[in-house]
């Protein structure tokens, strides 16, 4: 069996296993049905070409002639399944598959003509169908290079140069084949690049991505040099081997040692000179990657970690654009730590993460911006109609916005806790498909490790805190003996001194003294408060009961102009929490509230609601409910937005700062947060978001034992029921109250 009956078998076999593999995918395109086909039938032909060459004339009469007859046949229906492949892969017109329809089955005819007819004997008839045969192929390859030329797209030109190119040289050496078996030396090269291509363009169906098949390219260059530097091992030690079958059994044991041990060293290695010689960039952000996940070990602080993975991304030549988003502390969405290259939007609000949180919650590790585009183009052209595929689009359409607005080519989650606390984004715009396979695969652990150095280091801010709050609590014991005596001592001598017995000026002294004396010690009961740790008492809590409860409390010291409104949602669930402290929450909200407004006409909204999965960024790793506290006040000045929950920062003229600070750490012990959105002229809402326990669905119902309706309801005032109201205080005259500033005060 000489070398090409071999080639013939070994295409035959690749072939077959390519056409059967694509055939038992399920639900496959008809694109690769007809990938299959033309497979299948170069197999065949080469299988045929088999059988013919072992069954010489001479000695197989018959056989031999039934093999010639099958490999003429066989041979000229190639071109009717190429025609028919590249037609739908292209996807061109109706029209033109009609006419590859005439010609697949006038190639047939004339196959089959020659087949049975003796024209098979004949050399000149068999060269003429092999001549037709080739020019239908080069037709085949006219049409990849037309595309070419007629695309816009720069990554499909490069994929359709590159299956061009594959197409015209397998036609050429096939064609050459003919030299050798009309005795005219040449290679055998034919069912080598047929079988190559064949494998080629499989990847190129099953693999969209063009930095994949570079990286094919690369495996495939890689693997065939290592097996020839095998191949050279196993020759050197068993070539010089004459007819000693002792002495060629021992040298091929040894050399298959040699080849197992050297197999691993020696295909990392190669894989590496590979790439370093023909990707050098690539080459040089492996590199870059590999180095960054063992330097990201010792680094503990936050903006330490976003400088160092960023520096060391933009320094490979690899992005124009580097971004890390962490989540935001003070409002719902996910705010800009750092970046590099042109600045990305600051802060990623929830409407606009929602579809790359949707993406992240299905299972993928990254979102890769032109997969979305890849995806939104196919449905675009289906035009399919139905509200399925109007949501898959619109979250299609709102991932693609979400990753624009932060220049992200790809965008990789940071998980922790089993949320997304962060993205880690990466982009080179001047190509399309940027990275490969495994450089994606290195992002990933890169971002695995980056989002554990930052769990680490938001545990570590938390020991320090509590170091901190520790020894402030010790300081502050301290502090309030040492104020509040003096302090005693001089509002009593104060009082002693009775103003209404001082002319003038002096007895206004005196008030002052005794007022400036309560706010200072009012000033330090808050920091002891919120120095000291919090008694808690969790359990079970029905937020709308204790919102309930709390608006009964306030309502009598609202002013006139003052509407208060509760609006409940009866089906929510309950939280673990402190009722009491809860309550002391929902009233520091609603008096700075009722500030906000001054003498204006207005309206305060307390609502609970249970928001939707997707519907918040921290909703990511539970079920939440919410409580939202509104008024129609004239809003907080974007400037100060950043820090009201800055202990003693304020804007009231005699406000200790603490108010909000306190309400969010009680908030946090809760396992919750706080937040605010607000816009100048607008008003402002607060939203405290508490985890919800898991429970069993019961039906809501009202406590006269009626069932709830599903809607929520709004009540102005409160409204309590008969059964849950106390005896309410007696009625007194409301004192004047003083005119406060408009604007609303932090605190």
């Amino acid at each position: 069996m000489d070398i090409r009956t071999q080639s013939a078998l070994l295409a035959s076999i690749i072939g077959l296993a390519l056409g059967v593999s694509m055939l038992l995918r399920p639900q496959r395109p008809r694109v690769l049905t007809l990938y299959s086909v033309f497979t299948l039938t170069v197999a065949g032909y080469y299988l045929s070409l088999f059988f013919h060459s072992i069954f010489p004339a001479q000695d197989y009469r018959w056989v031999s002639r039934i093999a010639l007859g099958a490999t003429v046949l066989v041979v000229s229906l190639v071109p009717g399944a190429a025609v028919a492949f590249f037609l739908e892969f292209l996807g061109v017109s109706k029209s033109a598959h009609q006419v590859g329809r005439r010609l697949a089955l006038l190639s047939g005819v004339l196959g089959l003509t020659v087949a049975v007819t003796p024209l098979a004997d004949k050399p000149w008839a068999r060269l003429a169908l092999g001549a037709w045969v080739l020019g239908t192929l080069f037709t085949s390859v006219s049409l990849l290079v037309h595309r070419v030329r007629t695309t816009e797209s720069r990554i499909e030109q490069f994929r359709l140069a590159y299956l061009a190119i594959g197409a015209g040289a397998a036609v050429l050496f096939n064609g050459l084949d003919f030299l050798s078996r009309n005795d005219i030396p040449f290679p055998t090269l034919g069912p080598v690049f047929a079988t190559l291509y064949l494998f080629f363009l499989a990847q190129t169906l099953l693999r969209l991505r063009l930095m994949d098949l570079h990286e094919l390219l690369g495996k495939i260059a890689s693997q065939t040099v290592l097996a020839i530097i095998l191949a050279s091992v196993f020759t050197v030690l068993t070539a010089w081997v004459d007819e000693n079958t002792s002495l060629f059994v021992f040298n091929t044991v040894v050399a298959a040692f040699v080849i197992l041990i050297l197999l691993d060293p020696l295909r990392t290695k190669v894989e590496e000179m590979v790439v370093r010689i023909f990707f050098r960039e690539r080459f040089a952000l492996l590199g870059t990657l590999s180095t960054l996940r063992v330097r990201m070990a010792s680094v503990i602080e936050i903006s330490e970690l976003a400088r160092v993975v960023l520096d060391a991304l933009h320094e490979t030549g690899r992005v124009t654009h580097a971004s890390v988003y962490l989540m935001a502390e003070d409002r719902p969405g996910y705010r800009l730590l750092d970046s590099r290259g042109p600045l990305p939007v600051a802060l990623l609000d929830t409407a606009a993460a929602r579809g790359v949180l949707f993406a992240v919650a299905s299972g993928q590790k990254a979102v890769l911006l032109e997969n979305i585009e890849r995806r939104i183009s196919v449905m675009r052209v289906q035009a399919v109609e139905g509200k399925r595929f109007r949501d898959e689009l619109k979250r299609l359409n709102d991932t693609r916005a979400a990753l624009l607005q932060m220049k992200a080519g790809i965008s990789v989650p940071l998980m922790g806790n089993d949320r997304v606390i962060g993205f880690l984004n990466l982009w080179d715009e001047r190509v399309p498909e940027a990275y490969a396979s495994d450089e994606i695969a290195l992002i990933l652990e890169v971002s695995e490790r980056m989002a554990t150095v930052l769990e680490n280091s938001k545990l570590y801010e938390k020991i320090r805190e509590r170091d901190r709050l520790a020894a402030l609590g010790e300081m502050a014991a301290g502090l309030a003996h040492e104020i509040r005596n003096p302090l005693g001592a001089i509002k009593g001598a104060a009082q002693c001194l009775d103003p209404k017995k001082l002319p003038g000026e002096d007895g206004e002294f005196l008030d002052v003294i005794v007022e400036e004396v309560n706010r200072l010690n009012g000033v330090v009961t808050a920091f002891l408060d919120y120095s000291r740790p919090l008694k808690q008492n969790f359990g079970p809590t029905d937020l709308n009961e204790v919102v309930t409860r709390t608006m009964r409390l306030i309502q009598n010291d609202m002013p006139a102009t003052v509407e208060l409104a509760v609006e409940l949602d009866l089906r929510l669930p309950r939280s673990e929490g402190d009722a009491e402290q809860l309550k002391q929450v929902l009233i520091n909200l609603v008096q700075n509230a009722v500030q906000a407004l001054g003498p204006q006409p207005g309206r305060i909204t307390v609502r609970t609601e249970k928001p939707e999965r997707f519907g918040d960024l921290r909703s990511a790793g539970g079920e939440f409910v919410e409580v939202r506290v509104s008024d129609t006040g004239p809003g907080i000045p974007a400037d100060q937005q950043p820090h009201i929950f800055v202990p003693f920062f304020t804007t009231k003229q005699k406000g200790t700062g603490l108010g909000l600070a306190i309400c969010q750490r009680i908030v946090k012990n809760h396992g919750g947060s706080i937040s605010v959105q607000s816009k100048a002229g607008e008003g402002t809402t607060f939203i405290i978001r508490l985890p919800a326990l898991p429970s069993e669905p019961v039906e809501a119902a009202l406590p006269d034992g009626t069932p709830a309706p599903p809607t929520r309801p709004s009540q102005p005032a409160l409204p309590v029921p008969e059964e849950l109201r106390e005896p309410a205080p007696a009625s007194k005259t409301p004192e004047p109250k003083p005119k406060k500033d408009k604007r609303r005060r932090a605190g």
